[in-house]
């Protein structure tokens, strides 16, 4: 049940985020998001956080997707049980890992 609290927390912050009532550039990146998914281009993120949370235990605080170079990445910020919070870079089409790193 925690994990779907985790996922349920990260998809109503994407939607908030994401919502017609905000900008029109956070309604672009829905649109872009939805269509990289769609074709195919991107890993659900259901599938990234599964994977994501075997490697790095911890609540997830925020995830967002972005562009970087030739490569579209998710990055995650996750706060460990013991207290550090941590980014994670994973590639959104392949699901690997790029690098992660603690916050200062």
């Amino acid at each position: 049940m925690n994990s779907n609290y985790s996922i349920m927390r990260v998809l109503l912050a994407a939607f908030m985020i994401l919502s017609p009532l905000y900008t029109a550039m956070a309604d672009d990146d829905y649109i872009e998001a939805r269509r990289l998914l769609d074709s195919g281009e991107i890993l659900p993120l259901e599938i990234i956080l599964k994977n994501v949370r075997q490697i790095f235990p911890g609540k997830v605080l925020e995830v967002e997707l972005e562009k970087e170079g030739n490569k579209i990445v998710y990055e995650i910020e996750i706060l460990g049980g013991d207290g550090v919070i941590g980014e994670i870079y994973i590639d959104a089409r392949t699901g690997k890992q790029l690098f992660s790193k603690e916050d200062d």
